[in-house]
């Protein structure tokens, strides 16, 4: 038992230190800011457009973009001519971060030759937090109704039916999906494009009303939208883009048909992006999802604030919204394109790849500089670049173990450079050229290079190729002519010797694991297969280390593919002998249940510099699993910190220290244990059983690894001590700043608020009905606010009282022992020694009457650590409606009436604290066993249903208030029944 004792504190200290670690390297993965500003060429100004109906939304607003003009616009009396797109904010998110994108899009309507344009407007929602209350999100969605409809009464002449687009950053972009279950809005809506925003579920579900909203909207559209979800056969890596929807999918549900017509494009900043994770980005009701990093032209990770000014993704959503977009045959006005098939063809372009069919035969001719490489490794590089156009014919008459061909090109831009033809002589000479071709470019993928020379590659399966065109003979490079630096690279090999299959190493692998000791010079191409990587919280490091380059520079350019998650190809790029030669490699979502990921492995695709031979091993990287595992699970910190203090308060209500022992003055008593973890590993197992049994409602679908809930659990472990230590020291040092504190928050005279202390600690329940008149009259967080001042502030001064009094004590049993004590050391005559005998017999029997006396426990506010424990609970419930304490100071100004999802679990958290400081509880009683009993059974509650669902744990707390405040009532009932 001793040494199990000892694994178990081991594993504590180990799991704090872990959680506290990988706080410390939050910013491991995150790569630097590339970013470039937006600027305005004009002044930015926002014309405010009148709502109809919007009265009943006096802090919400609709404006209208434009730049330049000093004279006011009203769009409601102009002839607007563009066509619409509207901006919605998210959470603390203003109505001005559409300039960015409305600037991009008036300098390119400048520049369009067919005359398009856009009119942006914007939606101002008074910087809401509306990622933390839920009760904004009901009168955000009625209110951007409204803006739909005027806006549709704006653009209302025209003879088509007005079509809108919606960009939402945050919780904006779910706003924008929430409309859709509004069919008579729904129709009117042609794409809705999200940035950075979560999509099915919140990052912390804070209160009902959120989760609700998330709920209700998913169901309506699971019911009225065909949802894609990964099974176990899905493998997105298998090709070089997104598959389309099935048009007969589509079709076959007649109740959705309104609602597929609408484009939705999801986007995510990437490792950047700390507050919302790439995970969350994604729906299952999505057409297209990306990340910035994977964009083509953009190529970059965005963190939350700069996804809406990032001047590379702006220009990338206008250039999809201009591609979508055309002029009325009568000139007249812009619309939107209604084809959803050819939009999302556009969105495809712009957000994943250029997509290129195979064009029609090109006639070539003889002229031209031509030559023929028969070589496996070719690096061909023309340094003040080509006068004329080049020709390189590659032959694919190979050894049969040479199957693929990996091929680049630099600085050929947007041509047409890579070909498949069938060669002939030219005049009987020795020179093949090709009089006809056919284009590769749709085999082609433009890698992102930074600033450098951009890279196009093309991964061709030579067995295919020559199985399929049986006529072709050669693969023919052509570099058109430029002033620039040109040229290609060509590697051929064995993909035997190009593949290598590795496992996701175990956490307790220290060891650094070679792949490649050294790889061939002018390899242009190598594949990692990870199996086994499951979680998102698991992550690889990739040392990519050159030993030998030509050039001082070099390029490694790497594709992380996860084939159960669509949309979240990523790429990094290592560029320089300065830059540590790593890659981090993860998986943003959990894998799907049954699917096997030694079939469908994450693949690593390594764009090697030709010029240069590397190195490659890979580790389990603690510093990235670390900070992923942080900022994974962040969010069951409260449940876990929650499950500690039941934990610790049942251990304390059957504990009773005596008065005047030292033991009494901790405050830690019982926080320094282990027991919870039991707890953990026993709802791992009920978990099973409730989901067997069908009794229970189902616990939350949170299916990770038991390490995770350690971790979490141990680092709640040490925030209860900090916590329970921090406060013990307010109560002993700060107890009189805290008062002053309290004196000038409140506005009360020190002889008030002397009185209301008093009265409040000699009949406490005028505590409960002053707390509880607050919380109805205002908010719950205004009365438990005031509760936990007041609470703070009694135990402070009982705190001292019995500090004094123990001091005190102490101070008089040394002074009452010490002549004895002298006494009994200098003995001068026979006299003096019968009279010490006497004095010591008559101390010898008051001992024994004290011994015989019960010693009396800490009761009441004596008991200072069960006090503690009620007050961090307090402060929790106080955490908890923290949101909705905001919500109604913010909405006290317009006079705006919003609902309290906490106010009866606080109520009841009140009422029982009240009761509980008037019965003098805890008392030395019967039937803790039973409370005991309980405690763990809430304790379970809270991590089998109140992890994700963080809002729940005030319905917790609140029975917890109520089970100790009844057994209190019911035991001293029964003694004074017994008595009488």
């Amino acid at each position: 038992m001793f040494m199990f004792r000892n694994c178990a504190v081991l594993l504590v200290i180990g799991s704090i230190c872990c959680f506290i670690y990988g706080l410390f390297h939050l910013q491991v993965e995150v790569e630097p800011n590339a970013c470039r500003m937006t600027y305005m060429f004009g002044e930015p100004r926002f014309a405010k457009v009148e709502v109809k109906d919007g009265d009943d939304y006096p802090n919400y607003g609709l404006y209208y973009y434009y730049e330049g003009v000093r004279q006011p616009l009203d769009p409601l009396k102009r002839r607007m001519t563009g066509a619409p797109v509207i901006f919605v904010p998210g959470n603390a998110g203003s109505y001005k971060q559409v300039r960015s994108l409305a600037s991009v899009a008036l300098r390119k309507a400048i520049s369009d030759d067919a005359g398009l344009h856009l009119d942006y407007y914007t939606i101002d929602y008074d910087e809401e937090l509306s990622a933390l209350y839920g009760g904004y999100l009901p009168r955000q969605r009625s209110y951007l109704k409204l803006c739909i409809r005027t806006i549709l009464s704006v653009y209302g002449g025209r003879a088509e039916q007005p079509s809108i687009v919606l960009i939402g950053h945050s919780m904006g972009g779910k706003l924008a999906q929430s409309v859709l279950v509004d069919p008579a809005i729904g129709q009117h809506i042609n794409t809705i494009i999200s940035i950075s925003t979560p999509l099915d579920q919140p990052v912390l579900n804070l209160d009902a009303q959120l989760e609700e909203f998330y709920e209700q909207t998913n169901t309506v559209l699971s019911k009225l939208r065909t949802a894609t979800v990964p099974t176990i056969t899905t493998n997105v890596c298998d090709s070089l883009h997104q598959r389309l929807p099935s048009v007969q999918r589509m079709a076959s549900q007649d109740s959705s048909a309104r609602l597929d017509n609408v484009l939705l494009i999801s986007t995510g900043g990437g490792n950047r992006d700390l507050l919302v994770r790439p995970g969350l980005t994604s729906s299952s009701f999505n057409d297209l999802h990306a990340m910035t990093s994977a964009i083509p032209k953009v190529s970059l990770s965005c963190d939350h604030l700069s996804a809406v000014w990032c001047l590379q993704f702006m220009q990338a959503i206008n250039r999809f919204l201009f591609s979508i977009a055309y002029v009325r045959e009568d000139r007249s006005s812009i619309v939107f394109g209604t084809n959803k098939q050819r939009n999302l063809q556009s969105a495809l372009s712009t957000f994943v790849k250029p997509r290129r069919r195979q064009s029609s035969t090109v006639r070539l001719g003889a002229a031209g500089n031509w030559h023929e490489e028969r070589r496996l490794v070719i690096n061909k590089y023309f340094t003040n670049g080509l006068k004329g156009t080049f020709f390189d014919l590659i032959g694919l008459q190979r050894q049969e173990r040479y199957k693929k061909m990996a091929i680049e090109a630099l600085n050929v831009d947007d041509e047409d450079w890579l070909f498949g033809c069938s060669a002939q002589e030219l005049n009987k000479t020795d020179i093949l050229y090709c009089e006809k071709a056919t284009s590769l470019m749709h085999l082609v993928q433009r890698l992102p290079n930074e600033d450098r020379d951009p890279r196009s590659i093309a991964n061709l399966d030579l067995h295919n190729l020559r199985k399929t065109y049986v006529q072709w003979t050669h693969v023919l490079v052509r570099l058109p002519p430029s002033t620039k630096r040109i040229g290609y690279n060509l590697d051929i090999y064995d993909p035997r010797e190009r593949v290598t299959d590795i496992k996701m190493p175990r956490w307790y692998t220290m060891a650094k694991l070679p792949v490649i000791n050294e790889t061939l010079q002018g390899t242009l191409h190598h594949r990692l297969r990870i199996s086994e990587m499951v979680d998102p919280y698991q992550s690889i490091r990739v040392i990519v280390e050159p030993l030998q380059c030509i050039n001082p520079e070099y390029r490694v350019t790497a594709r992380i593919c996860v084939p159960w998650a669509a949309g979240f190809e990523r790429f990094q790029t290592l560029k320089s002998f300065d830059q540590k030669p790593q890659l981090y490699v993860n998986v943003p979502t959990l894998v799907p249940r049954h699917y096997n990921t030694t079939l469908n492995p994450v693949t690593l695709d390594l764009y090697l510099d030709p010029t240069c031979r590397y190195r490659i091993s890979y580790e389990y990287s603690y510093s990235s699993a670390l900070s992923r595992l942080v900022l994974e699970f962040y969010g069951w910190l409260p449940a876990h910190l929650v499950c500690v203090l039941l934990i610790v308060l049942r251990k304390q209500v059957e504990t009773f220290h005596n008065v005047g022992t030292f033991r009494s003055l901790r405050p830690y008593v019982g926080y320094l244990q282990y027991t919870s973890l039991y707890v953990v590993t026993a709802c791992r197992i009920l978990k099973k059983l409730i989901i067997t049994s069908r009794i229970l409602p189902e616990p939350e679908p949170l299916d990770y690894s038991i390490n995770v809930s350690i971790v979490i659990h141990c680092a709640a472990i040490a925030l209860s001590l900090l916590a329970t230590l921090g406060t013990w020291l307010a109560l002993t040092l700060y107890g009189n700043a805290f008062y002053r504190l309290a004196l000038r928050i409140t506005r009360l005279s020190q002889a008030t608020s002397n009185v209301m202390i008093s009265i409040m600690t000699h009949l406490p329940i005028t505590y409960g009905i002053l707390t509880i008149a607050t919380a109805m009259g205002t908010c719950s967080g205004v009365g438990l606010l005031l509760a936990s001042v007041f609470y703070f502030l009694m135990l402070s001064n009982a705190y001292k009282d019995y500090l004094e009094d123990f001091l005190w004590q102490k101070a008089a049993n040394l002074v009452r022992g010490k002549p004895s004590a002298v006494a009994a050391q200098e003995p001068s005559s026979e006299g003096d020694a019968a009279e010490d005998q006497n004095a010591e017999s008559d101390a010898l029997k008051t001992t024994e009457q004290e011994e015989e006396e019960e010693p009396e426990p800490c009761v009441g506010l004596q008991n200072f650590s069960f006090h503690i424990t009620l007050l961090l609970m307090l402060l929790m419930q106080l955490l908890l409606n923290a949101p909705s304490s905001l919500a109604w100071v913010r909405s006290r100004r317009h006079g705006i009436s919003l609902p309290d999802p906490s106010l009866y679990p606080s109520i009841v958290v009140l009422a029982s604290l009240s009761l509980l400081l008037q019965l003098r509880a805890p008392q030395k009683c019967q039937g803790y066993w039973i409370l005991s009993i309980l405690f763990y059974v809430l304790a379970g509650v809270v991590l089998l249903y109140c992890q994700a669902a963080i809002y729940r744990l005030t319905f917790v707390i609140a029975g917890a208030f109520a089970l100790l405040a009844l057994h209190q009532s019911l035991w001293i009932l029964w003694r004074r029944l017994s008595q009488t």
